[in-house]
């Protein structure tokens, strides 16, 4: 457990973690961005174990920040949640125009991309900028496209027109996606925290759109699942206008879709959190910039608005749509676990009625069982008093036997019904 002065220094360092590089000429910033998929280890054995090579030290353990000055280049070591980056910052002197020679030409420059290429982490996105002088003569659409082997260019002038930077948003035949930055006045702090900015915002733009990739994956299953709760749920509102509903199937199919359901919510959710929470990463990155219009070029802004913001809007609307969807099940439900107990009541009901009767039978059985053993037991009585009459001079007494019999029957009848009611009362 940390101490509450190890909590606050490590907070403080949090914001000193990422120091921005100052540019103050010309350069380049080439980063890698990969994926954590099991093997972030593996990434940062790699990594170690090159640093060693290079007689540097390896990354502190459990470091998210990590920074190595390796002569004519720097390399930067970032560990996030879900994605690990390593960048290569490499700075050189001013130039007046345009970029430097050997612009994302990776035989020209002397930097280990290969060697970034080939690490155990899947290469998720490559990210090359080029820091330049003023923008060229003449600088047209068509010439940008060439340079950076895109289908679409997209630039903005931006910290009040002090620099320009132009983006491919598009992946060359060596894998990079191009950025191109044109200093004219930018003071070197200020041209490093723009540099970080557009890093940043190349990065977390594709990093939103795997959203979109869950979109694709499981649209097709959410069409087919919110198929299926309408079917039970029109199946439901029929059978309830019927006097005897069979909920059971319904129920057990409506669980089966609500297992589907929390199946595309449990691979999904993160998914639609993290992609809004890096669309509002670039949206920040981008607003941080200050841009304005280039003639003849079309905006950043613009361009993601268009080519982005559909998918976006996508994953906001597949987010919604799992939780209406989950809502109608819940709803449905409770309809069938109320149409469940409403028939158990009837079932309870129909119960009760049929041990109503079954009582009032046994009790009428009861009854004549007793009136059957009054009139036993008084005949078998009746028959002792026959049995003792005999033995007595009943002709001297003057007494027939007969009539002694006939009188003995109320007597007998009487007591035998007197015991019963008593044996009864003491139940």
């Amino acid at each position: 457990m940390m101490s509450a002065v190890e909590l606050r220094r490590s907070l403080s360092d949090e914001l000193h973690a990422r120091a921005f590089d100052n540019f103050s000429g010309a350069g380049r910033f080439v980063r890698f961005v990969y994926l954590i998929e099991e093997n972030a280890a593996l990434i940062v054995d790699y990594v170690d174990e090159w640093l060693e090579g290079m007689g540097q030290a390896t990354i502190p353990p459990k470091s998210k920040f990590a920074t190595f000055n390796l002569g004519n280049y720097s390399l930067d070591f970032e560990r996030h949640t879900e994605f690990i980056s390593i960048s290569f910052i490499q700075k050189t002197d001013s130039v007046a125009m345009g970029l430097l020679p050997g612009a994302y030409d990776a035989r020209r420059v002397d930097l280990p991309l290969e060697w970034a290429h080939q690490s155990p982490g899947k290469v998720f996105h490559a990210i090359w900028l080029e820091v330049g002088g003023e923008p060229p003569a003449e600088l047209t659409e068509q010439k940008m496209l060439q340079s950076m082997q895109a289908r679409a260019v997209a630039a903005n002038q931006f910290s009040d027109g002090a620099a320009q930077v132009y983006f491919a948003f598009d992946i060359d035949s060596a894998g990079f996606s191009r950025v191109a930055l044109f200093n004219k006045s930018m003071v070197a702090s200020r041209l490093g925290r723009a540099v970080q900015r557009i890093m940043e915002l190349e990065t977390y733009r594709l990093l939103a759109l795997l959203g979109f990739a869950t979109v694709r994956e499981y649209g097709a299953t959410l069409d087919s699942i919110a198929r299926r709760v309408g079917e039970i749920t029109n199946e439901l509102a029929e059978q309830i206008k019927q006097p005897e509903s069979h909920v059971e199937d319904m129920l057990s199919k409506l669980s089966a879709q609500a297992a589907d359901l929390e199946n595309i919510y449990s691979n999904a959710s993160y998914r639609m959190a993290a992609t809004k929470a890096y669309d509002s990463i670039v949206e920040n990155r981008l607003d941080g910039l200050r841009v304005s219009r280039i003639e003849g070029f079309q905006g950043v802004k613009g361009f993601l608005n268009r080519r982005m913001l559909p998918a976006i809007d996508s994953c906001r609307a597949f987010s919604e749509r799992l939780r209406r969807l989950s809502e109608r099940i819940s709803r449905a439900g409770d309809l069938l676990q109320t149409q469940t107990e409403m028939i158990i009541q009837r079932q309870n009901q129909d119960l009760l009625i049929s041990m109503n009767r079954r009582a009032k039978t046994q009790l009428r059985l009861q009854q004549t069982v007793e009136r059957l053993s009054i009139a036993a037991v008084t005949y078998y009585g009746v028959g002792l008093v026959g049995f003792v009459g005999t033995s007595l001079p009943l002709n001297t007494w003057g007494i027939d036997l007969v009539v002694l019999k006939a009188l003995s029957i109320p007597v007998i009848a009487g007591c035998v019904w007197l015991a019963i009611r008593q044996v009864k009362k003491s139940d």
